[in-house]
């Protein structure tokens, strides 16, 4: 498994050389939807391959927002809408199954939710996880989905998000040279280590919700 993502990723690589701004979009759908490669890998080795190194600062920082953040940003928001939607509405369908297990059905959570309306916060705070570079971007939209995050919120504040993320990493990939595959890595290994706690943290919610559920319902028929 890990050799046919090494091909993939060295594949990948080759295309962004010799293809640019195309194989920047390509990869960065790939990415999304399909194979789990090393996220930063795309921008940053955009930013070594397609950005020469003596070029002026100004110039550099618009080739990489033109090459490698705007092609990048695209696909990753057409991609991640996918993991969205099926939270989205896989959520609804887990908790009609097993409401007799967890205690509590969709109904019940269509109440909570109009007691809780989203705000400019929920705006921001989806925007800052999306700028950062070692926040894994599949687990936002899952989660962002499962709460029914209204889609043109969703779809805005992740894009906006996107954009600052890519920028930084293809500005890192143009900085670092030749050692933007070691850092493109240990960015990723960061990522993974995040989504293991994230996805502990949620198991952990469902525990203490699953235990605290009367006092919820209690609070549902006030």
């Amino acid at each position: 498994m890990f050799e046919i993502i090494n091909q993939i990723t060295n594949w990948i690589v080759t295309a962004i050389g010799e293809n640019g701004a195309w194989a920047i979009f390509w990869s960065g759908i790939i990415e999304q939807i399909l194979i789990p490669i090393p996220s930063p890998l795309i921008t940053m080795a955009g930013g070594f391959l397609l950005i020469t190194k003596e070029q002026p600062l100004l110039s550099a920082l618009g080739e990489i927002f033109l090459k490698i953040t705007l092609p990048y940003s695209v696909a990753a928001v057409l991609g991640l809408g996918i993991v969205y939607f099926i939270a989205y509405f896989g959520g609804k369908l887990l908790i009609e199954k097993f409401s007799r297990f967890i205690g509590f059905s969709w109904q019940n959570i269509e109440h909570l939710q109009k007691k809780f309306k989203g705000t400019w916060h929920d705006d921001l705070l989806i925007f800052i996880l999306r700028a950062i570079p070692v926040i894994p971007i599949s687990i936002i939209s899952g989660v962002a989905g499962a709460i029914r995050m209204p889609i043109a919120n969703f779809y805005l504040a992740s894009a906006l998000g996107i954009l600052v993320r890519s920028f930084i990493l293809g500005f890192i990939g143009w900085q670092v040279g030749e050692a933007y595959e070691s850092m493109a890595q240990g960015l990723d290994q960061v990522s993974d280590l995040l989504t293991i706690v994230i996805a502990a943290a949620i198991f952990g919610f469902l525990i203490w919700g699953y235990k605290k559920r009367g006092k919820f319902l209690e609070e549902q028929k006030k």
